[in-house]
């Protein structure tokens, strides 16, 4: 019976002799007289149709097997007479159920195949991707007989042990692990045992293995045999290597940080502030675990919210931060620093953590100052005086010039800061040349000119003299009448 299954469910010709068997009963019911039960002969197709496990060819067979029968009834010759067409229409109508029953078993068994076939391989695809689990994550098995103290290992289990025994005593088993954790693994054990709890340890090999690693014991009770204790042992040297490595990371940059003469920190992808070096905390007299924990604590109270908005707007955009603010130095004062961060993205482009600095600029400030201070007496000094005097950038453009200057140019278009000199020196019909090329030509030769030049729609002669620099040049207008007067107050 098997071969016949197997045979019926592999061959190709089950399929056309089946079909073939449907029309020859057909024709031997349309040669035969009505009345007799043929309808019958096409039950056997359809449960071998069903033994095929094709749900299509059992349909193809139950409906084809249907029709013939009703279509035998029509073209098969007539009864003899004194036969009851009551009778054949219910052998017709009992065969057609008999169909119908035999379709509706065979369509339940080959569902209930075809559902043990998915769980079959579905079996077999967890078992391999078990299997390739435990590959991929070095897993090897072994268990114990609390009843024997005996513990059982796999060959995966065997070689990490570097032994060739299958079968160890426990103590054995727990001589083969790192001395100053076999007490502890005999407790994991024990617990298991009594409580039937699953317990998980991380030890070293002991030393005298071959190759000494660490490795993770997994212990958990048999759900069928109480007495029994089941395991995992994984190799889990790479996993301890990348944390020490990251570990050892970690130890070099905070000291790398702590010597560099700036102030190093770094922040989550969120903004939250992590890490501080110890040249912040002896900066500002605190232990970096405060600054960490309250960092706007240590800025000047005026920079603390115009420093908290800049640093969550560069959080948001994922751009550069650069601020200037003051802080909280040890001795109670502030310190003006430039503080900057970048954000470190990873290779799907988002970011992993902020790393910054704060540099102190205290001293530049007070250049800055001192310098912004000598600007503008300088600026007042030359508003004081009666000679014009007017300064131009590199592309001849005013960036500065007095209220003398701005009288003496009243002949020229309206000068103003950010004005071209060509611009402002451009009058229909007036010729400006000798003053805008002895500009360009003291500038480029980066030599002083000193020129006498009458502006045009003006009669007052003006002494020119031409300071050249690389940002640009400086020009002090002198009228001639005052120049003559100092000559002449010069002589004996």
């Amino acid at each position: 019976m098997s071969k016949f299954s197997d045979f019926i469910k592999h061959h190709r010709a089950t399929s056309p002799l089946l079909v073939s068997a449907v029309f020859l009963v057909f024709f031997a019911d349309s040669q035969t007289q009505l009345g007799f039960a043929h309808g019958v002969l096409f039950t056997p197709l359809v449960v071998v149709a069903s033994l095929t496990g094709r749900l299509r060819l059992l349909n193809t067979i139950s409906v084809l097997s249907i029709c013939s029968l009703w279509l035998g009834y029509l073209v098969s010759p007539a009864a003899p007479d004194g036969f009851s067409s009551l009778y054949i229409l219910a052998n017709r109508w009992l065969a057609t159920l008999a169909i119908i029953l035999l379709w509706w078993l065979g369509l339940m068994a080959i569902k209930a195949q075809q559902q043990q076939r998915l769980q079959h391989l579905q079996e077999q695809q967890t078992k391999l991707d078990l299997s390739l689990a435990s590959s991929v994550a070095a897993l090897s098995h072994w268990h114990l007989d609390d009843h024997r103290k005996i513990v059982t290992l796999d060959e995966g289990s065997r070689l990490l042990l570097g032994i060739s025994e299958q079968e160890l005593t426990l103590e054995q088993f727990i001589c083969c692990f790192d001395e100053n954790s076999q007490y502890r693994l005999k407790q994991n054990l024990q617990f298991c045992a009594i409580q039937q709890h699953a317990t998980m340890l991380d030890t070293k090999l002991h030393q005298e293995a071959a190759t000494p690693v660490w490795v993770k014991i997994v212990a958990y009770p048999d759900p069928a045999n109480p007495e029994l204790i089941r395991g995992l042992l994984q190799n889990v040297e790479q996993s301890y290597q990348k944390a020490n490595l990251l570990v050892e990371q970690q130890q070099r940059f905070q000291q790398l940080a702590d010597s560099l003469p700036v102030k190093v920190w770094t922040a989550t992808a969120e903004g939250i502030v992590d890490f501080a070096s110890i040249t912040f905390a002896d900066f500002c007299g605190r232990d970096t675990e405060s600054i960490v924990t309250d960092w706007l604590q240590i800025l000047h109270p005026d920079d603390r919210a115009t420093t908290l908005e800049v640093w969550q707007h560069a959080v948001k955009t994922k751009t550069p931060y650069k601020v200037e603010f003051r802080i909280l130095r040890a001795d109670g004062g502030y310190c003006w620093h430039l503080t900057s961060a970048l954000p470190i993205f990873n290779e799907a482009g988002d970011v992993m953590y902020w790393f910054g600095s704060a540099m102190d600029i205290s001293e530049q400030k007070a250049l800055w100052l001192k310098a912004d201070k000598l600007k503008q007496s300088l600026y007042q000094t030359l508003e004081s005086i009666t000679d014009g005097f007017f300064t131009l950038d590199q592309d001849f453009r005013f960036t500065y010039l007095n209220q003398s200057a701005a009288e003496l140019l009243s002949a020229c278009k309206q000068p103003a800061p950010g004005k071209l000199l060509s611009e402002v020196c451009y009058v229909a019909g007036k010729d400006f040349s000798p003053l805008t090329t002895a500009v360009q030509r003291a500038f480029y030769k980066q030599q002083t000119e000193q020129f006498r030049f009458t502006l045009p729609g003006t009669a007052l002669p003006i002494s020119f003299s031409i300071y050249p620099a690389e940002q640009g040049v400086s020009v002090l207008m002198q009228p001639l009448a005052v120049s003559a007067r100092m000559a002449a107050a010069a002589l004996p």
